[in-house]
């Protein structure tokens, strides 16, 4: 619709869903569908024109008129039906069409972002993602074609209608238009100030109540059920107070002041037409096009402003997708030189960044980091919470670019490099990741590129299938999961959310992802990066994953481990401490690199406190009696 005139003229929030959210198909579809529209609305008021001359020729005895009439009438009933079946097939088509592609478009537009820069925006989107955005575009675009251009089109060529039946029933209809529009204008303003605060009350009741729900068993063990019911009967309370206040004591009064005007015009325009038609100066056809077309134009009108006030709210909240997904990012996943290295070494290289609060107050986090990590060397990376350990992690997957210094990897500097062909070879375990309602198998083959496997696993032949299914059986072997206590072994679906999994075995099923990510070929560069692999496990699961992930990896793996709990990093080659940036001085250096737990212990103090909270005495260290 672009190429016809320029959308963001008329509103930001329909360019972004025309321009972003619609293919060509989705266009084209989309201009066809508005002609039939209007072309149905003409025929909407040209119909009735037929039965004038009718019943015009009836009452006054004339068959020629009466025969023209029904003719008329007979030929624009049968082309209406005509528009109407096109227009529908048109509207299924155009809908299956935006259907599936809406969902692609925004997925792309937010894959197309840095990950930093749409969880610092996330709550511009929050509240429904993909589906919501969806659904909000999905009753714009219904109302805006099908609903509210018809009902212009028909007020259009209805007060038209009342021009060619007298100029001055015209004039009184375009006035009685003009009013009833301003009018809608004016109450759609007042519903929406008003309704505002209303609806983020009932938002936050149904955010409340999911949280409720997701948490039953909670609120079983605390015993606070009868406490709960009273919250919920408490929130609402005030939110309803003002739903009532404009719903039902302000707009049934609206709906009445408004009918009553509406009624006046009515009352004017049919009195006059009536006196014209009395004196001969309109003939009895066009004062019956004048009653049929000033009917249309006053039932479609009062309709309009509830869908411009559906429409509206939904716009509003587009807007806030539109900022998040349209707004100009550093850089994209798809850009860049492909990594060609056959090891991977990591080094950071003066590096300072700072991070967005939620107020959105500049926060450094990390400053003059220097760091050199040499192929196949294990790094345990230790520190108080918020000290910027993890935010180490996100500049080496580039979900942000720090504020000043390089993240380099192979020596080449990261932001040089096309992310997808990088992270293909790292195996990220995080901290907290919930697994896909797909099989065991599915889950595990996740996160491997296509670049490596470029045919879904069902499409594989048998032979490479097998040998699919050995590396993820010797992956789960390494996580300490077995496939055999499952019914139908990696094969079997997890549910959604992998809710038949316990936490550990979601957290053993991500450590074996990163082992078959990893191995899926036996000639790769290797980097695994760990945020607290082992948090969800036991002592002792936690010293047979911990094997495999540091004696057992295949050679040179690089690996960076971020921990809490000190015993995980106790065997690393080096360990990284990261003080917090508050408790540093201008003459402190704040990231460290240390040979072994036991030389950290000994020289730094807030270390030691970590340590002995944890009752945690690393090896070589006398323990004082």
């Amino acid at each position: 619709m672009s190429e016809y005139f320029n959308l963001k003229w008329f509103d930001k929030n329909l360019a972004f869903i025309c321009e972003d959210l619609m293919n060509d198909h989705a266009r084209t579809l989309a201009v066809r569908a508005l002609y039939l529209v209007i072309l149905g609305s003409l025929l909407m008021i040209a119909v009735p024109y037929g039965i004038s001359w009718y019943i015009d020729g009836l009452t006054n005895q004339l068959l020629d008129a009466m025969l023209v009439g029904g003719i008329m009438f007979l030929g624009l009933q049968l082309f209406e039906i005509m528009i109407s079946f096109a227009r529908q097939r048109v509207r299924e088509r155009f809908f299956q069409q935006a259907f599936w592609f809406l969902p692609q478009a925004i997925t792309a537009l937010s894959f197309a972002r840095p990950l930093s820069f749409l969880t610092s925006q996330s709550s511009d989107i929050n509240g429904g993602g993909i589906e919501s955005l969806r659904d909000k575009v999905w009753s714009v675009i219904g109302n805006y074609i099908f609903t509210i251009i018809p009902i212009y089109g028909l007020a259009i060529f209805g007060i038209a209608a009342c021009f060619f039946a007298h100029p001055l029933i015209g004039l009184a209809a375009t006035l009685y238009a003009v009013v009833e529009l301003g009018l809608g204008r004016f109450n759609n303003r007042f519903i929406q100030t008003e309704m505002r605060p209303v609806i983020d009350l009932f938002k936050r009741w149904d955010r409340r109540m999911s949280e409720w729900w997701h948490n039953l068993d909670h609120i079983k063990h605390q015993g606070v059920e009868t406490k709960i019911l009273g919250l919920i009967h408490d929130e609402v309370q005030v939110a309803l107070q003002g739903d009532d206040r404009v719903w039902r004591i302000y707009y049934s009064n609206w709906i009445a002041i408004r009918q009553t005007i509406s009624l006046v015009f009515a009352m004017v325009i049919y009195g006059a037409t009536g006196y014209l038609v009395y004196t001969g100066v309109v003939s009895g056809a066009n004062g019956v096009l004048v009653f049929f077309s000033m009917q249309r134009v006053r039932n479609t009108l009062r309709e309009l402003s509830d869908q411009q006030r559906e429409v509206q709210f939904n716009l509003a909240s587009i807007a806030k997708y539109r900022r998040v997904l349209k707004k100009d990012v550093p850089f994209c996943y798809d850009e860049g030189e492909d990594f060609a290295g056959r090891d991977i070494c990591v080094a950071f290289d003066h590096v300072s960044h700072t991070v967005q609060t939620q107020d959105e107050i500049p926060k450094p986090i990390l400053r003059d980091v220097s760091l050199d990590i040499p192929t196949g060397m294990k790094v345990g990376v230790v520190g108080p919470s918020g000290a910027g350990k993890s935010q180490l992690m996100s500049l080496l997957v580039r979900a942000t670019d720090p504020g000043s210094g390089q993240v380099l990897v192979n020596n080449q500097d990261l932001r040089e490099l096309k992310l997808e062909s990088l992270l293909r070879y790292y195996g990220v375990i995080m901290q907290k990741s919930e697994p896909y309602e797909d099989t065991i198998l599915g889950n595990l083959l996740f996160g491997v590129s296509h670049l490596d496997l470029p045919v879904a696993y069902e499409g594989l032949p048998a032979h490479k299938q097998a040998k699919i299914c050995a590396l993820a059986r010797t992956a789960l072997d390494k996580a300490g999961l077995d496939p055999a206590q499952f019914d139908d072994g990696i094969h079997t679906n997890i549910g959604y959310k992998g809710l038949t999994l316990s936490g550990g075995q979601q957290q053993r099923l991500q450590i074996a992802a990163a082992h078959l990510k990893i191995n899926i070929t036996s000639d790769r560069p290797r980097l695994i990066l760990a945020d607290e692999p082992t948090a969800s496990l036991d002592s002792m699961s936690e010293l047979t994953v911990m094997q495999h992930l540091q004696e057992e990896l295949p050679k040179d793996t690089t690996m960076l481990m971020v921990a809490h709990r000190l015993s995980t990093v106790a065997n690393m080659d080096k360990i990284v401490f990261v003080r917090p940036l508050a408790m540093c001085d201008n003459n402190t250096t704040q990231v460290t690199m240390h040979d072994s737990l036991a030389q950290l212990y000994t020289a730094e103090a807030l270390f030691r406190e970590m340590a002995d909270a944890q009752q945690f005495v690393p090896e070589g260290i006398k323990k004082a009696a």
